[in-house]
């Protein structure tokens, strides 16, 4: 019997529409206060280091991955995983409310205190989103079908992607251009705010999901037990052991992510509304691309989209090394060089967590969902510390050679996922 058939059809489907508001929104929200385009302005504007920057990205990852293994072998003992959800999404618009106070008394406080409480509120905000999503991760996989999440996860994506090239990228340009009717810091205070209002909605309306009890429970497992087991479970399954290289390797080969901004605004003399003209055209770019993504996945395989999809992410950096020969070959190309990377990172991305999403859910055992969920994403959060070397090497070798070791990293991920077999559970024994 499949989890979901607890649940009468039109539950099922109201589930499946609540789902997809939150995604939708939440998206929203998390284009207008990218970390890799806009905070990343603004701790540079606040006086942060390179270095500093490099650690916006890192703190995003390890919030939301770190924690899982923590909790991971508790939630699976829980018969409901959506309280957690709700207690914890609280506690993340504490902090995104600390945000916005940060931004706005940025101007009558030293930058230095700011730029502090900006950081902690966060870390509070991801480190949070690490137990929401493990929650919400399984939520999913009991309410909607196997054969939807492709289109599910697709559609999520896709709404939220059109919402931040319709909204998100224009209100960031607006606020950030010569025109603002808000001088710094209180642009990117109302940044904030906006970011707050489509958190709040979002979770909300996911918090009233209808969700089955599940059909059976293990007993938990505290930290140590999980990481005792750990190996096991790496070594009796290849496929998840594959999955979880792939996505180390991609997540450092992001490393030079969150310097696309600072390169684009420092060294070749574009203006910081440029971020901006970046969220709406990623986001569009996976709006097109999630017209296809889902159903791709649904039909030819998750592993299948995964290969295309992380070939993708080799494209960036690579473009971004030769943006300097551009401007001086072509100037008034540079922009439309820019927005094609944008193009193909926004596909990219949006691909991968497509497909990764789903991978993940099938070839976890339904009863010990959390656990394999929570050991895989803490994994990739120990990985996601190596990008704050980004700010080092940029500062020690500069920005071409960083990207050039970025492209690096993501062919290795790229190849790994030609290891991948099967997109069926694999139980441990």
């Amino acid at each position: 019997m499949n989890e979901h058939s607890a649940l009468p059809p039109s539950t099922v489907q109201r589930n499946y529409h609540k789902g997809v508001f939150n995604g939708a929104v939440f998206a929203l929200g998390e284009a207008a206060s990218n970390p890799g385009l806009v905070l990343s302005l603004l701790v540079r504007q606040l006086g942060g280091s390179l270095t500093l920057v490099s650690l916006l990205p890192v703190i995003q990852m390890t919030g939301y991955l770190l924690p899982q293994l923590l909790v991971g072998g508790r939630i699976q003992a829980l018969t409901y995983k959506l309280p957690v959800y709700r207690r914890f999404a609280v506690l993340r618009l504490i902090a995104q409310c600390a945000v916005v106070v940060a931004c706005f008394f940025a101007g009558i406080i030293p930058h230095e205190w700011a730029l502090i409480a900006i950081l902690v509120s966060y870390a509070l905000f991801n480190y949070g989103g690490g137990v929401t999503t493990l929650s919400f991760q399984d939520v999913v996989a009991k309410t909607i079908p196997v054969e939807h999440r492709g289109r599910f996860f697709g559609t999520r994506q896709l709404i939220g992607g059109l919402l931040a090239f319709a909204v998100g990228g224009p209100l960031v340009r607006w606020l950030l251009s010569a025109e603002s009717p808000l001088a710094f810091p209180y642009s990117f205070a109302a940044i904030g705010l906006f970011s707050l209002l489509c958190y709040a909605s979002a979770m909300a309306v996911f918090a009233t999901v209808k969700e089955p009890p599940a059909e059976r429970t293990t007993p938990a497992i505290s930290m140590a037990a999980a990481i005792r087991g750990a190996p096991l479970m790496l070594r009796n399954n290849p496929d998840y052991r594959n999955y979880i290289l792939t996505r180390l390797f991609l997540v450092v080969g992001r490393l030079a992510d969150p310097f696309f901004i600072i390169y684009v605004t420092e060294q070749l003399g574009l203006p910081k509304s440029m971020a901006g003209v970046f969220i709406a055209t990623v986001a569009v770019s996976a709006a097109i691309s999630n017209i296809v993504w889902g159903r791709l996945g649904d039909a030819r395989g998750k592993v299948w989209l995964l290969r295309l999809t992380t070939t993708l992410t080799v494209i960036p950096p690579l473009m971004m090394v030769l943006a300097s020969s551009v401007q001086a070959i072509a100037p008034d190309f540079l922009v439309v060089w820019l927005l094609m990377l944008s193009l193909i990172a926004g596909t990219a991305n949006d691909g991968i967590n497509i497909a990764s999403n789903t991978y993940l859910l099938e070839i976890s055992p339904p009863d010990e969902r959390p656990l394999y969920m929570g050991l895989a994403n803490t994994l990739l959060g120990i990985g996601a510390v190596v990008p704050i070397i980004g700010g080092f090497l940029v500062s020690g070798i500069g920005y071409t050679p960083t990207f050039i070791i970025a492209a690096f990293f993501s062919t290795i991920g790229m190849l790994i996922t030609r290891l991948l077999l099967k997109t069926t559970p694999r139980p441990t024994p």
